[in-house]
């Protein structure tokens, strides 16, 4: 399971009465961590990446419409082919 929280992808580690989410870039040194509750609908407790860990925005692009893709097949009625292809017009649309 992933996670993308301030432009920074997470891998989930562990999960009990919080979620422990880590870096996902397996970075050597990176101690980038967050604490989530189980719903993940709010941060609990954040580590820093290390410097040299850069945001990379097409991953965290990419994971994000991928949960908004989800996100929307759970709730609507649609097609998830018609929802996909809604999304990706609208991705297209947008200014680069």
């Amino acid at each position: 399971m992933s996670l993308v929280y301030e432009g920074k992808a997470y891998k989930l580690k562990r999960a009990g009465v919080q979620k422990y989410w880590r870096c996902s870039k397996d970075k050597k040194g990176c101690g980038g961590a967050i604490w989530t509750n189980l719903d993940v609908t709010s941060v609990i407790k954040q580590n820093d990446h290390i410097e040299s860990c850069p945001v990379d925005e097409h991953l965290a692009y990419k994971m994000e419409k991928k949960m908004l893709l989800k996100k929307r097949s759970a709730e609507e009625t649609k097609p998830i082919p018609a929802i996909y292809d809604e999304e990706a017009s609208a991705a297209s649309a947008e200014p680069s």
